[in-house]
């Protein structure tokens, strides 16, 4: 939910509540206010009574439509009521007030009508008018407030954007808009600085990649230089050469482990930015072709069924590194006659291959350094840059075992 919403909904919610609670305090707030004035009408009524009725012959002559005189047999206090008339057919609402006079030394029970329906009249067009009023007012408030949030808003939703689109490979800044808000601007600040820190550090870790690669293949060049040069010798005897041979073949595995390490270094550090439009079966042909012999000699049965039309947007390098290494581990860890498949069905990548159970679970097989134990000369590697360059182009890729290999890889 947005800021600007949210906030909308509770101002609009408190509102409510606030014309809920005000509609009625203020309704019975009127209703008091009213009926005092009502009660000094009557008052003023029974004055001017008493003041007629002195200058009177008979009482009698003061009755009228709303006063009603009735001989009492005592006095009694002075009362307020509420009382009820029938008029054209109607019950109109009235309060009355009772007093006693004495008159001609007699005793007098006058009762004296207000109609109450005016009152309540005025009392509810008041109370409408009021919170239509306040209404008004609140709903003034409200768009001023969206708005000034929407426009406050405006430079923070452009900063998540340069945040969404902020690429530390390239060598833009992010330049972020100056704010009015003091907590937008401190907050541009710090994604300023923290993207100058980022950037600081991506090019050094790039300028470290590159001088590690550079400066460990020289000596291993070197090393397996020598180690050849001694093979050569004449003056060594069998088991000389065999401890040669080992140091050569550690130097070379040593070799492609940096390497691969390397790789894995510059994908993380997005050094492979560039993509284009790939067919997916025509590279996938392609690296199946590399493996021609192993393929013969072991009597693999391949099977490709992808369309033609099907393609991917990703650097061509990358594409090739993964879609190697994946068919490259299928058809090593396959057996002889066996068979290898690659399907793409409603967006996904699968392939198949025959080969031994194994323990491997679908999280420890794309580990670094992951291997079988009865394979040593694997380097554990490939799969684990299967699943970064998976990462980089957010594929989902899973591993499991029914029957035979599968690799699923969701695009």
């Amino acid at each position: 939910m947005k800021l600007s919403t949210k906030s909308g909904l509770s101002f609009i919610s408190a509102s409510a509540i606030f014309f809920f609670l005000g509609s009625i305090l203020m309704y019975f707030s009127v209703r008091v206010i009213l009926a005092e004035d009502l009660k000094d009408r009557l008052l003023d009524m029974q004055s001017s009574f008493i003041m007629d009725v002195s200058y009177a012959d008979d009482i009698a002559i003061m009755k009228g439509a709303k006063t009603f005189v009735f001989k009492a047999p005592r006095l009694e206090p002075t009362l307020f009521s509420d009382t009820v008339l029938i008029e054209s057919g109607r019950y109109n609402l009235f309060r009355k007030i009772t007093f006693f006079q004495v008159f001609k030394h007699k005793i007098y029970k006058v009762e004296i009508l207000q109609s109450q329906s005016q009152t309540d009249l005025l009392i509810w067009r008041i109370v409408i008018l009021n919170v239509g009023l306040a209404m008004l007012f609140f709903l003034i408030i409200f768009f001023v407030n969206h708005l000034t949030v929407k426009r406050t808003l405006k430079v923070f939703y452009s900063t998540i954007d340069k945040l969404e689109n902020f690429d530390v490979g390239k060598s833009h800044s992010l330049a972020l808009e100056d704010a009015d808000v003091d907590e937008i601007k401190k907050l541009n600040d710090v994604f300023n600085e923290m993207s100058k820190k980022i950037k600081s550090d991506f090019d050094e870790q790039k300028e470290y990649t590159e001088n590690v690669s550079h400066e460990l293949q020289t000596p291993l060049a070197i090393i397996s230089s020598k180690a050849e040069e001694l093979l050569q010798s004449d003056r060594l005897n069998k088991m000389e050469m065999e401890h040669i041979a080992v140091i050569m073949n550690t130097i070379n595995r040593l070799a492609k482990i940096n390497q691969s390490l390397i790789f894995l270094t510059k994908i993380d550090n997005r050094f492979y930015a560039d993509e284009e439009s790939l067919q997916l079966s025509s590279i996938i042909k392609e690296k199946i072709n590399f493996f021609t012999d192993i393929i013969e000699q072991q009597s693999i049965s391949i099977s490709v069924n992808i369309p033609d039309n099907i393609s991917l947007k990703m650097n061509k390098y990358l594409a090739d590194t993964l879609f190697l290494n994946l068919i490259k581990n299928a058809i090593i860890h396959n057996l002889k006659g066996g068979l290898f498949e690659v399907n793409f069905i409603d967006n996904i990548l699968i392939f198949k291959n025959s080969g031994q159970n194994t323990s491997h679970s679908s999280v420890d097989i794309f580990k670094r350094f992951y291997r079988d134990q009865e394979n040593k000369k694997s380097l554990g590697i490939g799969l684990s840059i299967v699943k970064r360059i998976c990462d980089l182009y957010n594929f989902k890729i899973n591993y499991s075992f029914e029957d035979c290999h599968i690799f699923k890889i969701e695009i």
